[in-house]
C-alpha cells in the first residue's frame, strides 16, 4: 500500500510540474511600473494589437485592506488571430483577451504569460495550428521587445 501511495504521489507531483510549464516567464531589470509602461507602449505602438486595460491586483488588495506585492495584468489582443481561433473553437474565449502579467517577488520583477499553444489541448482544438503558433509569437514578441527597450 505504501508503494502505491508513493507511486501515486510521484505521478501527481510530475503532473503539477507539467502544468506549471504552461507559464512562460522572463525576468525584468526594471520596476513593475516601468515594465508595465513599456509593455503597454509596445502593444499600443503595434497597429495590429488592441490594448484593453491593466488590472492592478495590488491596488485592489489595498482597497480591501490587504497587502500584495505589485502585481499587474495587461489585457490585449490581436483581433485577426483571436477571431480565427474562436472560429476554430469558441470556448477558447475563456483564455482571451491575451494577458501578460508583471509581478514582484522577493525584490525581483517578472513578466509571464500562458503560452497559447496549451489552448489546443485545454479546449480540444483540432485545427488552427498556425493561428496558435502566431499567437505564441505575438506574446513572445511583445515581451521580448519590451525587455530589449527596458
Amino acid at each position: 500500500m505504501l508503494r502505491f501511495l508513493l507511486f501515486y504521489l510521484s505521478i501527481l507531483g510530475a503532473s503539477c510540474v507539467l502544468q506549471a510549464q504552461n507559464l512562460t516567464v522572463y525576468r525584468s531589470e526594471k520596476s513593475v511600473d516601468e515594465t508595465v509602461e513599456k509593455l503597454i507602449a509596445i502593444i499600443e505602438a503595434d497597429e495590429e494589437l488592441i490594448y484593453f486595460e491593466t488590472v492592478s491586483h495590488d491596488e485592489i488588495a489595498i482597497e480591501r485592506g490587504l497587502e500584495l506585492p505589485p502585481t499587474r495584468s495587461i489585457l490585449f489582443e490581436e483581433p485577426d488571430l483571436t477571431t480565427a481561433l474562436l472560429l476554430c473553437q469558441p470556448t477558447a474565449a475563456l483564455d482571451l483577451p491575451l494577458e501578460i502579467i508583471v509581478w514582484e517577488e522577493y525584490n525581483d520583477v517578472y513578466i509571464g504569460f500562458m503560452d497559447p499553444k496549451f489552448m489546443k489541448r485545454r479546449f480540444m482544438i483540432t485545427d488552427c495550428d498556425e493561428t496558435i503558433v502566431q499567437l505564441t509569437g505575438v506574446m513572445t514578441k511583445v515581451t521580448m521587445d519590451a525587455l530589449r527597450e527596458l
